[in-house]
């Protein structure tokens, strides 16, 4: 069997990832936003509302009533949408929070491009150790469930906040940002990250043209499954091509002490690197939220987009914006393209009032409703 049957969704026969259905499915609900219904319709749209999205807990698939009263105005729009076509663009990347975030790029930009690359504020910090120093947000990735179905693990991306040399070097950047990466303890509580890398640090690196070489203090940790293990390699190579940026270098890894074998399975000898990018899916999670910014201020007189990333059957996405324990608005949205490629996604929030907020965007799984990929974002408005 391919490596692509692999991955279809169970539920589903390969080649139900037509192009042309896809663009047709996106179209419906472009087109369907623009009618103004009226009569039963009404009824149909709000008890479609107070369905909500699926939640983890099962039971029936509630999804089905947003998208079954968009194709239903889109009926009495008549056969317009059928000229629309999918856009295929990519959004614009998130704004940082008024405390002098950095701007947060695309994480895979289109899904074609290279990782994404270190970001620096303008301002520097005070001198530590003789030399000036910048704060930056560098890309890092971690090992994180992807729903609640089975214990599947995938990569998650943050851009963590820390500080650099203002003349930093690739090596400086790769040092960093793998530390970073091998320290999954600040989201474990609330993302629950794995933490393969507990006890490991970096102890050096090389960058050349042609590769990046990587010296670990250990091995890694004991007690994690070979996939497990094999996403935690990747998570530093995923972070050490997006901290030197010059796309898809192999890397390196070396013990220090002489040992031969990452969590004692996984040979040294050979070099890795992140799959392409029509193979993403092999190693990032199917839903990423990438704006908001885990922690982002708005002001409330600025309106709030979600934006992120997805490998999801039939790009279809359910969304739900909470305050506390109470649900502010939900809704479905569509990525640019379907599984097996990673397409991107928007939903404009607007203004929200004051307080904390958390953005959950899912899939559900067209069996039986679970809740089969997720991610979710906090952030705070003042």
């Amino acid at each position: 069997m391919s490596d692509r049957t692999e991955f279809l969704h169970p539920d589903f026969e390969p080649g139900e990832f037509d192009r042309v259905e896809r663009q047709l499915r996106q179209s419906l609900v472009q087109e369907a936003r623009k009618v103004s219904p009226g009569d039963r319709l009404d009824a149909i749209l709000h008890e479609a509302h107070e369905a909500g999205p699926v939640t983890a807990t099962g039971g029936p698939r509630r999804w089905v009533a947003p998208v079954a009263a968009a194709a239903l105005v889109a009926a009495i729009a008549g056969g317009a949408w059928w000229a629309t076509q999918d856009s295929g663009g990519t959004p614009s990347p998130p704004a940082g929070s008024p405390s002098a975030s950095p701007t947060v790029p695309s994480p895979t930009g289109p899904p074609t491009s290279a990782p994404s690359t270190v970001q620096t504020s303008p301002t520097q910090s005070s001198t530590t150790g003789g030399g000036a120093t910048v704060q930056a947000a560098l890309p890092a990735y971690f090992v994180g469930p992807v729903g609640d179905a089975k214990p599947t693990y995938k990569l998650f991306r943050q851009f963590v906040r820390t500080s650099l040399p203002a003349d930093a070097t690739d090596v400086d950047r790769v040092v960093k940002a793998v530390g970073l990466a091998m320290d999954a303890q600040p989201y474990s509580n609330t993302a629950g990250y794995l933490q393969p890398w507990s006890g490991t640090t970096v102890s050096t690196a090389t960058v050349t043209s042609d590769t990046i070489d990587v010296e670990l203090s250990g091995p890694g940790a004991e007690g994690f499954t070979p996939e497990v293990q094999r996403l935690a390699v990747q998570s530093l190579v995923w972070t050490a091509q997006a901290a030197v940026g010059r796309g898809a270098l192999p890397v390196q890894f070396h013990i220090a002490g002489g040992a031969t074998e990452l969590f004692g399975t996984i040979s040294t000898a050979q070099s890795f690197t992140r799959p392409p990018a029509d193979e993403s899916w092999r190693d990032l999670a199917p839903i990423w939220v990438t704006a908001p910014t885990t922690d982002q201020v708005f002001a409330a007189s600025s309106a709030v987009t979600v934006k992120g990333e997805a490998t999801v059957f039939e790009a279809t996405l359910q969304w739900e914006l909470d305050r506390g324990t109470t649900k502010v608005k939900a809704g479905t949205a569509m990525a640019t393209v379907g599984a097996p490629s990673r397409g991107t996604y928007s939903v404009e929030l607007g203004r929200l009032e004051p307080g904390t907020y958390t953005v959950r965007v899912l899939e559900a799984s067209a069996k039986d409703g679970s809740v089969a990929a997720q991610d979710s974002v906090t952030f705070t408005v003042r």
